[in-house]
């Protein structure tokens, strides 16, 4: 049995065989993601099943079926537990950076605690690494992950709700002033335009070029999780003028993309997609038990659409979280060190020199300045525990590089978190400001 540079195929023992998914796996794994992972057996996931066929079918433009690890029992012939890789960009205040992101990780509930998660995540991470990702990021349940080197750093989801029902939300209008219109291919450039619209307020973001934006609208099952159902918002002469996408879940219509182009209104935009939605919800209805009442606009933390919309919307969500993994801190950080650099030029400390030392507990980390530029980095040896500058216990540190939580709130929320002097405190404020983010993820 020929071994490739990942330590694949691999014996688990007890008759387990770790390897590389293959083409033909499809089928079987589809109805393995179905099955383990709908929360309800009742009513099964089935988009699962297309999102696995849609990853390993060829027309991926980042995942294929080799992508994916399974392990197999030999005495059965079964595939027993699995997850797989998808590659995408993101970028960090505008720098472009390699990300890899597993996804679909579960195991029969028979061959659990093995460790058969454990062995494919160290497959997935040492390709992901080969393949020049510097970050790892995964969507998942609370605290799982950590165990693998994961930590929560990076806002995910959060929405707020708009009820047709609530008195003044569902104001008929005689003539529409707006249409709306599926998007083509034709559209993309655009769409470019309109997505960056979208996110303009968040730190990290994904890079969507032509081929994501084609395989996205077009290539994916109708009933994928990762189908994009882009439309086009036009004025009454057809000039372009916004763009949304969303998709029918549960009792609502959820929007994931929403963005308006400088000089129109995104208050009209919006309350024009609310009345669209509300004909489509009164056709459903019509052989619903359970009736479409609202529109939910998923789109993070912090979007336009919130302060266009005021108080009609209610019934905040609150973000959840993405679990970030970063294997090389010091190389991520000389990565991003042009935005650390422009934001300490533009700050009350423009042209600071000085070392400051981070002290992770299992790691410690000096970062040198010199004339406001990031000169070096290195480690040192602390002489007892508060021997640092800021202490960040375990991975805590991900959740300030990614914006996630402020130096403030780290140290209100871990006794053991936090600067351990002025200086430190109002330099880590310039390098790392909280910004929420909502990434348009890959899948």
């Amino acid at each position: 049995m020929k071994v490739d540079e990942f330590g694949l195929p691999r014996d688990l023992g007890d008759r387990l065989l770790l390897r590389w998914g293959k083409p033909e796996d499809a089928e079987e794994l589809g109805q393995f993601n179905v099955r383990i992972h709908s929360d309800n057996p009742e009513s099964p996931d089935t988009f699962l099943a297309h999102w696995t066929h849609d990853l390993m079918n060829g027309r991926h433009p980042t995942t294929s079926a080799s992508d994916f690890t399974v392990v197999i029992d030999q005495n059965s012939g079964k595939i027993v537990s699995s997850l797989c890789l998808i590659s995408q960009t993101w970028t960090y205040d505008g720098i472009e950076f390699a990300v890899g992101r597993p996804e679909l990780v579960g195991t029969d509930t028979a061959y659990r605690r093995r460790g058969l998660v454990r062995a494919q995540m160290e497959a997935v991470h040492a390709k992901s690494t080969a393949c020049g990702e510097m970050v790892q990021a995964i969507t998942g349940i609370p605290w799982y992950y950590r165990l693998f080197g994961y930590e929560m750093g990076l806002d995910l989801g959060g929405s707020r709700q708009f009820f047709w029902g609530r008195r003044g939300n569902d104001k008929p209008v005689e003539n529409e002033t707006y249409s709306l219109r599926p998007a083509t291919l034709a559209d993309i450039s655009i769409l470019q335009t309109l997505y960056q619209v979208h996110c303009n307020r968040s730190r990290i973001t994904r890079v969507r070029d032509e081929t994501l934006w084609r395989y996205e609208m077009t290539e994916t099952h109708p009933d994928s999780e990762i189908r994009r159902d882009v439309q086009m918002i036009e004025t009454s002469d057809g000039q372009v003028m916004a763009y949304v996408e969303y998709r029918q879940w549960g009792t609502g219509f959820i929007v994931r993309e929403f963005g308006v182009l400088p000089g129109h209104s995104c208050r009209a935009a919006a309350l024009f997609i609310i009345r669209i939605l509300k004909v489509k919800a009164d056709e459903l209805n019509k052989s619903r038990a359970k009736l479409i009442d609202n529109v939910s606009f998923n789109l993070g933390h912090d979007h336009p659409v919130y302060e266009a919309l005021g108080n009609q919307l209610e019934q905040q969500v609150p973000a959840y979280a993405w679990y970030i993994r970063v294997p090389d801190l010091p190389g991520f950080l000389w990565h991003i060190a042009p935005v650390l650099e422009k934001r300490l030029a533009s700050s009350v400390m423009a042209g600071h020199s000085g070392t400051v030392r981070l002290n992770f507990m299992h790691s410690q980390l000096t970062l040198v300045f010199a004339a406001g530029r990031l000169q070096e980095m290195g480690t040192y040896e602390p002489n007892n525990t508060y021997d640092a500058d800021a202490l960040f216990p375990d991975l805590t540190f991900l959740q300030l590089l990614f914006g996630y939580r402020s130096l403030a709130e780290l140290d209100h929320a871990r006794a053991d978190c936090g600067p351990e002097n002025v200086e430190t405190a109002v330099l880590l404020n310039i390098l790392f400001p909280k910004q929420h983010s909502n990434v348009v993820w890959l899948g």
